[in-house]
């Protein structure tokens, strides 16, 4: 099949619905609208002419990338970022485990794919990817989600080394038992002819020498090596003293943005939106690490104060991390994109619709701590239907959004296209003939006393609702009783709409 418009898609937000096919309804919670990439070509000068620490960034990122195993093509995208003309086209994720869900290959691919068209229309675009290593919901990310060879769905999880809670997933080590979680990952998959070299990539990314995030970036690195995508990973203390400069104008003016946040979450309530992110009006920006660990902070009484209310900071303590520990700080999800700017020559921003609602958001953010915001593209959304899976789509004439509906809905729609369809014919049959001896009954009654034509519409109700409880009795006996018919059903569930 075709493209699915976001509308058909269950659960798909008003504002992110409306950033695809009605831009102008959201227009002024961004500073540009996504029109394709030539609307990109004339936005990219004033983004490149920013003053920016384009050598220490990229010494930086060379340093990196050599760890993480990179080729040589991302090497020269690297040199690309030092010249004064370059822009960058950023992406990122959470460090899943064994690169978490599918769509962050989705997103790269997607900047991939923008960064490559740029240069081929004359513009100096490098694909980056942004490790958020700096997250501390370690539950978030320690699993990942498969299709079994007996397409079922098993998720798989590892057990970190010394894990604290609030600690950096950045700061998690593996165990020597991840090589067991590598065997029960592929004991639950089928068999390919890829098997061995992902195997095999997955063994080299995840060893126990190195670091959760550092896996995930060294598989990110392995699987984009030919398309030369640049693993960032803000933790490097080189990287966040660059950063510095945009940790101190958060806390100079973090009741500033606290208040500009929660104006605008209620601009995009009272406008029939959400507020993707929660914010609260005595919110700060910036996490404290304390003791390795990555704590909130509220303004009270002029003062910075750990949620917890154990201990309370001046305005001149924190600025004076900021300068002199910067690797104390971390932003939270309203300040990490304007310091993702702070560090690239950012010309687009990859991200799913989560992230395309929360950046409307944003924008305020970005004023205060003077960073051009990117232009937003939502990354490329794709289900992949194997081939066992399009032949029960042909066989019972289904399609994707028939997975879409209620789960009653999709079993009734594979049991009226299996063997047992002549039986729900009768049942469709049974309740047309119902409906028209019915109206012509109600007619006739309406006629001779009004008062028994309205009773009978409460007994048209009951027989139809009988009617139905039988036929989905029938539905559910067929699925139970036909053991292919189940197996198809759920394998397609499991593969196209899990």
């Amino acid at each position: 099949m075709g493209a699915v418009p976001f509308t058909s898609v269950p659960r798909t937000s008003a504002l992110f619905a409306d950033y695809l096919y009605a831009p102008e309804r959201v227009a002024r919670f961004y500073e540009h609208r996504w029109e394709g990439v030539d609307s990109l070509v004339p936005l990219a000068p004033a983004i490149a002419e920013r003053a920016l620490e384009r050598d220490r960034v990229a010494d930086a990122l060379a340093a990196q990338n050599r760890a993480f195993g990179s080729g040589e093509r991302t090497f020269e995208h690297i040199e690309l970022l030092r010249r004064p003309d370059s822009v960058a086209i950023v992406t990122g994720q959470q460090a899943g485990l064994f690169g978490g869900p599918l769509f962050t290959i989705y997103k790269a691919l997607t900047a991939i794919r923008i960064a490559e068209e740029l240069r081929e229309r004359g513009v100096a675009a490098v694909p980056v990817f942004w490790v958020a290593s700096e997250d501390h919901d370690f539950e978030e990310v320690n699993h990942v989600t498969i299709a079994t060879r007996d397409a079922a769905l098993e998720t798989v999880r590892v057990e970190p080394c010394g894990y604290e809670q609030d600690r950096p997933v950045g700061h998690v080590s593996l165990c020597a038992e991840i090589g067991k979680t590598i065997d029960e990952f592929f004991d639950l998959l089928p068999r390919t002819v890829f098997t061995d070299a992902v195997r095999g990539d997955l063994v080299d990314a995840y060893s126990p020498t190195v670091g959760f995030a550092d896996g995930f970036s060294r598989l990110m690195a392995k699987l984009f090596e030919p398309f030369g995508v640049v693993v960032l990973d803000p933790l490097m203390p080189e990287l966040k003293a660059l950063a510095a400069p945009t940790y101190a104008a958060a806390i100079g003016r973090a009741e500033e943005i606290a208040d500009a946040l929660v104006a605008r979450s209620e601009e995009l309530v009272e406008a029939g939106y959400h507020a993707q992110v929660h914010v609260s009006p005595d919110m700060v920006p910036l996490f404290i690490l304390d003791d390795e660990r990555r704590r909130a902070m509220v303004r009270r009484d002029g003062r910075f104060e750990l949620k917890t209310g154990e201990r309370s900071y001046e305005t001149a303590d924190l600025l004076a991390y900021a300068e002199d520990c910067p690797t104390c700080l971390s932003p939270n999800v309203t300040l990490r994109p304007a310091v993702q700017d702070t560090l690239l020559p950012t010309l687009a921003y990859v991200g799913g619709p989560a992230e395309v609602a929360y950046f409307a958001q944003l924008q305020p953010v970005y004023q205060l701590v003077d960073r051009p915001m990117p232009v937003i593209v939502p990354r490329a959304s794709v289900t992949l239907v194997d081939h066992e899976r399009a032949k029960t789509l042909e066989r019972y004439k289904v399609d994707l959004t028939t997975f879409f509906e209620e789960r009653e809905t999709v079993v009734r729609a594979f049991v009226e296209r299996s063997p047992a369809a002549p039986i729900t014919d009768l049942f469709d049959a049974t309740e047309r003939t119902l409906e028209e001896h019915l109206e012509l009954l109600r007619e006739a009654l309406e006629a001779a006393d009004p008062t028994l034509a309205r009773s009978l519409d409460g007994s048209r109700r009951k027989v139809l609702y009988q009617l139905h409880k039988q036929r989905m009795r029938f539905v559910r006996m067929t699925t139970e009783r036909d053991e292919a018919l189940r197996h198809r059903l759920e394998s397609a569930e499991a593969i196209l709409h899990p």
